[in-house]
């Protein structure tokens, strides 16, 4: 029977990923060596051993010099966690004393409309705190929870994942955004028929919110000139704001701030319905930091008349 701390001989060790890091910021073995306190000749061996163990050449030999290629790159960008880990566990419990870390990763809308008003707050109540924020889309999101590279996350479509308990913070149903001027802005709700031949702004087909509504539309026959496609609201809203189109979009959180200043929000006749929720990884409780940013936020959550804060 194997024994179950036997380590895989295709494991790369930690000593291997240290030089593989080294020698990226140093391009070269001796500076490498020093720096690590190690001999020249055991900086060769670790990268040879390292690359027969991934199955693949992380270094061009030029001159005396080792140049990273992109799998050299790719590789140490995957380790981070590992030596950001280590580095945590080496202030382990001494460093820890009056001083928390939170780690939130968000999309892109989010961060920008909701993320730095409350963590400016909570910085203010907690003066020894360090923030790391990672923006991404909504996948990386619920990806960086799940591997618990972030103690939480903010997302604003609904995602399933068994690594992943999701709390809902924000509830709210399509709506038709357009300039304030526009003809459509007199009405009080927005039906497929009005969309019909207009030039349309559309999220990008990889949303679901996205299909719902081409769906939608389809049954109803109406069919708008899709003129441009993008990943944000954000985005979206510039470009409605700028008189390239109308756009069917969930209004939180652009109904922050001044993420409206010049548009008309009008509901969508079918209720396609959003959720901006909280992520937390799905074992085990929350991290006491992350908890406290959560509840802050959805406390502080403010009424807007178009979206409903879930508290």
């Amino acid at each position: 029977m194997r024994n179950a701390e036997t380590v895989s001989p295709d494991r790369p060790s930690l000593r291997e990923l240290e030089i593989l890091r080294a020698l990226i910021l140093s391009r070269k073995t001796t500076s490498a060596a020093a720096s690590l306190g190690v001999s020249q000749p055991a900086v060769s061996r670790a990268i040879a051993s390292l690359e027969g163990r991934v199955g693949r050449a992380l270094f061009a030999r030029e001159g005396g010099r080792l140049i990273p290629n992109a799998d050299a790159f790719a590789l140490e960008e995957e380790a981070r966690p590992i030596f950001a880990a280590l580095d945590r566990i080496c202030s382990w419990p001494d460093g820890l004393q009056g001083h928390s870390t939170l780690r939130v990763a968000s999309s892109p809308t989010l961060a920008q409309f909701i993320l730095p008003d409350i963590l400016a707050a909570l910085r203010v109540a907690e003066p020894d705190l360090t923030i790391h924020v990672e923006i991404g889309t909504n996948t990386a999101v619920v990806a960086a929870v799940a591997d618990r590279l972030a103690d939480l996350g903010l997302a604003d479509s609904p995602s399933i994942h068994p690594g992943v308990r999701a709390e809902p913070m924000r509830e709210a149903s399509a709506h038709c955004l357009m300039p304030d001027d526009h003809p459509l802005a007199a009405k009080e709700r927005i039906t497929a028929a009005d969309l019909h031949e207009q030039p349309m702004i559309a999220l990008a087909r990889r949303f679901p919110s996205r299909v719902e509504a081409d769906r939608h539309l389809a049954a109803a026959g109406s069919q708008p000139r899709i003129v441009a496609e993008a990943a944000t609201s954000a985005f979206v809203a510039e470009l409605v704001r700028r008189g390239v189109g109308l756009a069917l979009v969930n209004p939180f959180p652009l109904t922050l701030g001044d993420g409206l200043k010049g548009l008309m929000a009008r509901p969508f006749e079918v209720p396609i319905r959003y959720l901006t929720m909280l992520l937390f990884p799905a074992l085990g409780a929350a991290s006491p930091v992350a908890r406290r940013f959560a509840d802050m936020l959805k406390a502080r959550q403010p009424e807007d008349g178009l979206t409903r804060p879930i508290r």
